[in-house]
């Protein structure tokens, strides 16, 4: 009960964040919401409650507080290294990079595109073309608090934007809750995102996309390795969306994923072109739902995950993790590090 109490006491330290609402578009550095790593999108990005791996540093840094591949008396701490590659609608090329030494770690994230048009007027001529590019640089800690299953997380962010010859900076926090209950098969989970400067570009300021998750997860313990987890994030520029997602790992070294994220009927019949009266065909019309496959070793894992976008196309995500040993550590502290019966994932 006592960890059940803080765990309440810290969503509602971040529920009291200032999220207003505010109108669709009107939010900069609108890659911070294109996810992390092929795993979490594979299960519709329902990962607030999980955040058992290196994509705990973009969804909710209190993961960082439990290690789920150690036992309560090993001695050996081990790292965790991901890099993840998009190719993404729009020839959009995002990657990124992500390491873990837990409770510390450091995550990058690169967006490009090139090729836009130039252009004075909109009847002109394209003047020639140019590119534009986003950066975030995040740190990341997490905390176990004494005696308790309840971590805490804190990730510091510094993001750029760049569109031709102008320039933008801007410095972001994420702070984090998570709860893994020992009774039950089941992890809680609280994160703010995204809480910081507004990025300014010729004297007119943008706010980052700020984000409550609220969400959970139940499975994940030798019994039941499967997940599935549930989310409801609430965006300050957009409508609340919830996720579900299912991870299913039955087939030995395979995982099967799936997750559903809902969407606005307006939303939706912009993304499949309903309003110009045309189809979107194929996979278009699984807009919504996210569709993924892994590999696992006990060196690290492959993951892939497809993303329909509608009458855009799809998108595909690949991310590789590597795990690898370290520096010798004491017995760990406090109740058993791998709450629910955690394993490598």
């Amino acid at each position: 009960m006592r960890s059940l109490s803080l765990l309440i006491t810290a969503a509602l330290v971040l529920v009291s964040s200032p999220i207003s609402a505010a109108g669709p578009g009107t939010s900069a550095a609108s890659f911070l919401n294109l996810g992390f790593g092929a795993r979490p999108l594979g299960i519709g990005e329902a990962f607030v409650g999980m955040a058992d791996d290196v994509s705990a540093l973009h969804y909710n840094p209190a993961g960082l507080a439990f290690d789920p591949g150690q036992a309560a008396r090993q001695t050996t701490r081990r790292y965790e290294m991901l890099a993840s590659h998009a190719m993404h609608i729009q020839d959009i090329r995002l990657s990124q990079f992500g390491f873990l030494a837990r409770p510390w770690g450091m995550s990058v994230t690169h967006l490009g595109l090139d090729g836009i048009e130039r252009r004075t007027t909109e009847t002109a001529a394209p003047e020639g073309t140019f590119g534009a590019s986003d950066l975030m640089l995040g740190f990341s800690y997490g905390k176990r608090l004494t005696g308790t299953a309840v971590g805490l997380g804190f990730t510091g962010k510094f993001i750029r934007q760049t569109i031709g010859e102008y320039s933008a900076t801007a410095y972001a926090a994420d702070m984090g809750a998570l709860y893994r209950l020992r009774v039950l098969p089941l992890s809680l989970g609280a994160s703010v995102v995204n809480l910081g400067t507004k990025v300014t570009f010729l004297d007119q300021g943008y706010p980052l996309p700020l984000t409550l998750r609220l969400g959970g997860a139940y499975g994940m313990t030798a019994k039941f390795p499967h997940a599935l987890s549930f989310q409801l994030d609430l965006p300050r520029d957009n409508s609340p969306a919830f996720r579900l997602g299912f991870e299913y790992l039955g087939f030995g070294p395979f995982a099967l994923r799936a997750g559903y994220r809902t969407t606005t009927s307006a939303q939706r019949t912009a993304a499949l072109g309903k309003a110009l009266g045309s189809t979107a065909p194929g996979l278009a019309e699984f807009y919504g739902m996210f569709m993924g496959m892994g590999f696992r070793s006990k060196f690290g894992n492959m993951d892939y995950t497809l993303l329909p976008y509608g009458e855009l196309g799809n998108a595909h995500r690949v991310s590789f993790t590597l795990r690898f040993g370290g520096q010798k550590v004491g017995p760990l502290a406090g109740p058993a590090a791998a709450p629910n019966g955690g394993g490598a994932r």
